[in-house]
């Protein structure tokens, strides 16, 4: 029996003519799997049409996060893939993984020969078949932009919101700043044209060194404590001449002084020298402590920006060596204005857990759709804790929340496209199906959902190099 012969058995091709039959066997070629091998997963380019001439398989996959058989069939002419061949907007994924149970006989077909065949013997059905593939690509593609944009726009209005206030502290900083040298320069010049001694100066310059030297940050009083040492300084100030003592007095307490080493200072500088100098040593303190809040500003936004390029994968290939820690933690900056001051984050690092290889951009699109899923469930108050863990070959990443939990009878739908519990107009239902695709389709891992009222755990299992996938 030829090979055109047995492809006309079967029932996917038993109408054609035996000219077509010809065409068909001569295109493709018979390719024997043995019992347990792989034809291919979930994911891959569908490159070949599949067709069993011989033998059983078993079709399996992932269903909400989980490896599910879907059926075993030895019927002869059962097939799989050849997407390609109806266009680009049929996917080029296969949409399931085929392993042989026994010894298989397949014919494989390149999907650019099917489409040339599907072409030539019926150009109104690839026409048909063509037009309805694009069309539904076309509403996928057009709602995961949409998702896509949103995610975007919600990443750059919680940046500007993170930026926002080290921003508005360097710009306020920075003003002060200003009129403080502006006082700093009036200082010299009282100092200069004040008729004090060479004595009497380097005993200003002294207390100023000192002042320099002192912790930029001393124990914090309470309130009412800091309050009533303000009072006592201004008092003591103006007694000495001081009018505008006041001003000065929470500087100096702020930077941890009080009426004993004010009482030294005017022991050391004597009464002529001691109006000027304070002042000009106060101007010091607060030109120091400005210095302080604009360096921490400026740390805070370029640790902003760190983390957006960490984030964002900027700069960097596609496929990356990551450090899964350092990528969940620029992912909880990104999130950082959702986290209301009722919500804690708990980590639970393994410190020994390794790097691996993978899509570091995409990966930090799942943990950011996890993350906003995480803060949205527990609303202005609960617990939101993140665990790695080395698992088996591979890694493992736990996000999970102390919400109210997803009931059981949706928790099987939680990551179909377009599926979601959110009220409308607060989400497209494609985030959890777009963490899914990067992890299952890309990365070769595992997603799955673990979830009874007050701990909901999504799981995140990935290999150590792309191309590690289950068997």
């Amino acid at each position: 029996m030829t090979l055109a012969d047995e492809l006309g058995q079967t029932f996917l091709f038993e109408q054609l003519p035996e000219e077509q039959l010809e065409e068909l066997a001569a295109a493709g070629a018979v390719v024997h799997v043995g019992a347990g091998e792989t034809l291919f997963h979930e994911g891959e380019p569908a490159d070949f049409l599949w067709v069993l001439l011989d033998g059983e398989l078993e079709f399996s996959r992932h269903v909400a996060g989980q490896k599910m058989t879907l059926m075993t069939m030895d019927r002869k002419g059962v097939y799989a893939g050849g997407f390609r061949a109806y266009g680009e907007g049929a996917g080029t994924g296969y949409r399931a993984t085929i392993r042989a149970v026994r010894r298989s006989r397949m014919f494989r077909l390149p999907s650019s020969d099917l489409a040339r065949l599907l072409w030539s013997w019926f150009p109104l059905g690839k026409h048909l078949l063509d037009g309805l593939m694009q069309t539904v690509a076309s509403i996928d593609s057009i709602a995961r932009q949409r998702e896509s944009l949103v995610a975007l726009g919600t990443m750059a209005a919680g940046l500007a919101h993170e930026l926002n206030n080290p921003a508005a502290a360097a710009v306020r900083a920075g003003g002060e700043l200003r009129s403080t040298l502006e006082a700093m320069r009036e200082g010299l010049r009282d100092l200069a044209g004040g008729g004090l001694s060479p004595d009497e100066l380097q005993a200003i310059f002294s207390l100023q060194a000192e002042v320099a030297e002192a912790p930029p940050h001393a124990p914090p009083l309470d309130p009412l404590t800091a309050a009533d040492r303000e009072d006592e300084i201004a008092d003591w100030l103006q007694d000495r001449g001081l009018d505008d003592g006041w001003t000065l007095s929470p500087t100096l307490v702020a930077a941890g002084f009080d009426l004993a080493w004010l009482e030294r200072a005017a022991e050391e500088v004597g009464p002529k020298a001691l109006v000027p100098g304070l002042r000009w040593i106060g101007c010091s303190l607060t030109a120091s402590s400005l210095l302080a809040q604009l360096d921490e500003a400026s740390r805070r936004i370029s640790g902003l920006v760190g983390a957006v390029k960490e984030h964002t994968g900027m700069d960097r290939a596609p496929v990356q060596d990551v450090d899964l820690h350092r990528s969940l933690e620029s992912t909880l900056v990104m999130v950082g204005h959702k986290l209301k001051q009722g919500i804690e984050v708990v980590r639970d690092y393994d410190p020994s857990l390794p790097h691996i290889e993978a899509y570091g951009g995409e990966l930090n699109q799942v943990w950011l759709n996890l993350m906003n899923n995480a803060v949205d469930a527990v609303g202005d108050s609960g617990r939101i804790r993140i665990r790695t863990a080395c698992d088996g070959g591979g890694v493992l990443v736990e996000i999970a929340d102390s919400g109210p939990g997803v009931p059981e009878e949706i928790q099987r739908r939680i990551f179909e496209p377009f599926f979601t519990t959110k009220e409308p107009g607060k989400g497209t239902g494609l985030g959890l199906d777009i963490a899914r695709r990067i992890v299952v389709e890309r990365h070769g891992g595992d997603l799955s959902l673990e979830s009874v009222p007050g701990d909901t755990r999504f799981v995140v299992r990935l290999p150590l190099r792309l191309e590690t996938r289950e068997p």
